[in-house]
């Protein structure tokens, strides 16, 4: 399987993909605006003793909000200097995800700088090593970074960091550690809300989180880009190929038009099945169907095969469309236990090339599977797509019927005879109701002109012309 990193510049303005096997799996530009991870001075507008949080001025128009409980001692310690938390006290907050339709940016004062190899906790114990390194020589190697950290400083080592040389991550924790200590520095000498320090630019965050031992190639039209790429790669491993290709690469990679999937609810399978999705404000459900599916000996080996090609694409969509929170899958029944645990370890293959934290929680008695995605930033459909101001989001509108019943009887509150004519105006899916709706009113029916162009599939215009 050959993984492709994409990277489109045009006129100053950078997109990412990245493709496997021609197959478009995640996209990022410099269109998801986001302001995750930032670093601003905020000022406490509100505090919620039943909600054990505060509201926060951080200048980006909605207030965001915090819970008191991440305001631990080392923070009071260190930034707020032993100050109470009150309306009109400054504070050092960091964008934990982004507003979400009303809300506001969730905000958090655990504070962390996110580097290539390692995250940085200048105000936190934690320590780690990322579970997907798994070599317990490479993870105790890494482990030893620790020795060099201060008391009350915390690390987690990134899966980036496995078989980098020690020197090199400790490089960038010297680096964060000088980043942090300016941010201090600037917050507290600012008298007023502001931003101190923001997340990376698009090709900065491109080369820091999707270029990795992952990719086998990667494509890029700019030449400064290009070499930018070459100098990363370095880095990370000979054996990934950098190409500099000239034109719009996501026109020659067939980006746009596999992007097309983004406006579907129904997603086809290889083998005849398919997919459906639908998400609402608490979770994001799947529901997996065979269909005109035929492949396989029987019954059992049917469902089985069917839900093995959802899996993998239930792990692609998530990562195109950036899904996160609760996520739960109703994939076709199977006979026997033996089969659910191997359709398990599938699913757990299946996202392994995520970046994001996926956790699988397994079957419910009902035979559902859950599982929680966490992501910072806001989803896919959020950003490229409003709701329709037709049906209200909702994707469907009222039927013929119902239209038409609400038209007579408005027709029917109306003393026809006092007018010379009524112009009756609907949508185009009514054109082949004309005989109809003069029908239902007979006695009138040649003062009744009806014309088709409304906007509004759900209404109809009425206009009434008086006897001279």
């Amino acid at each position: 399987m050959s993984t492709v990193l994409i990277i489109n510049v045009q006129k100053d303005f950078v997109s990412g993909a990245i493709v496997e096997d021609g197959e478009l799996q995640e996209i990022f530009d410099e269109e998801n605006e986001t302001i995750a991870g930032n670093l601003y001075v905020g000022s406490v507008q509100k505090i919620v003793p039943g909600l054990n949080a505060a509201f926060i001025d951080i200048g980006e128009g909605k207030n965001g909000f915090l819970r008191i409980s991440d305001v631990g001692k080392s923070y009071i310690q260190q930034v707020l200097g032993s100050k109470q938390l009150q309306e009109g006290t400054k504070l050092l907050v960091q964008v934990k995800h982004d507003a979400v339709g009303q809300k506001g940016p969730q905000l958090t004062c655990k504070l962390s700088l996110v580097g290539r190899y390692v995250v940085y906790f200048p105000l936190s114990r934690v320590r780690g090593v990322s579970k997907k390194i798994v070599d317990p020589r490479e993870r105790e190697r890494l482990k030893s970074i620790f020795s060099k950290l201060e008391k009350n400083e915390g690390l987690v080592v990134r899966t980036a960091a496995e078989g980098i040389p020690a020197e090199t991550i400790e490089e960038e924790v010297q680096s964060l550690k000088e980043e942090w200590r300016q941010v201090l520095n600037s917050f507290k000498k600012a008298r007023k809300v502001k931003l101190l320090r923001r997340e990376p630019t698009a090709i900065d965050y491109i080369l820091r989180e999707r270029l990795n031992k992952n990719i086998d190639e990667v494509f890029v039209n700019d030449p400064e880009v290009c070499e930018m790429v070459k100098q990363e790669v370095k880095k990370i491993s000979k054996s990934i190929l950098v190409h500099f290709l000239e034109g719009d690469l996501f026109e020659r990679f067939n980006v746009y038009h596999q992007l097309n999937v983004l406006q579907r609810r129904t997603i086809d399978l290889p083998s005849g099945g398919y997919v459906a999705l639908d998400t609402t404000e608490a979770m994001t459900v799947f529901d997996v169907n065979s269909a005109s599916s035929t492949m396989g000996k029987n019954q059992a080996e049917l469902a089985f095969r069917t839900n093995v090609e959802a899996a993998k694409e239930i792990a692609r969509q998530l990562r195109l469309r950036n899904i996160g929170g609760i996520i739960i899958v109703d994939f076709i029944g199977m006979p026997n236990r033996d089969y659910y645990d191997q359709l398990f370890k599938k699913i757990r293959e299946s996202f392994e090339k995520d970046p994001a934290h996926v956790e699988l929680l397994g079957f419910t008695r009902l035979g559902l599977f859950e599982m929680t995605r966490k992501r910072r930033t806001p989803s896919s459909e959020q950003l490229l797509f409003s709701a329709c101001p037709v049906c209200k989001g909702s994707g469907r509108v009222f039927s013929a019927t119902i239209v038409l019943r609400r038209l007579f009887n408005e027709l029917n509150k109306i003393d026809l005879a006092q007018y010379s004519s009524v112009k009756i105006n609907l949508h185009q899916r009514f054109s082949g109701y004309s005989e109809k709706i003069k029908t239902l009113v007979s006695e009138y029916k040649d003062k009744i002109k009806i014309s088709f162009s409304n906007s509004d599939p759900n209404d109809f215009e009425i206009t009434l012309s008086k006897k001279v």
